[in-house]
């Protein structure tokens, strides 16, 4: 979850535009930037297409 809380906000300037970025609820978002959960399935997918630091970040790299 950590690494998940990284990339949220290495990737967004905001909880707002990451809750959009994903089509999710801004709680949702509030609980990526803050470690207490991370997505699986179409999400993780969808990040891995359009978050340009994920494979650096996700694979401890950063």
């Amino acid at each position: 979850m950590r690494r998940w809380s990284h990339l949220m906000i290495a990737s967004f300037g905001s909880r707002e535009e990451c809750a959009v970025h994903f089509g999710v609820t801004f709680q949702t978002a509030c609980n990526w930037f803050d470690g207490m959960c991370r997505p699986y399935g179409d999400i993780v997918d969808y990040a891995v297409e359009t978050l340009p630091r994920y494979a650096e970040i996700m694979r401890g790299r950063s």
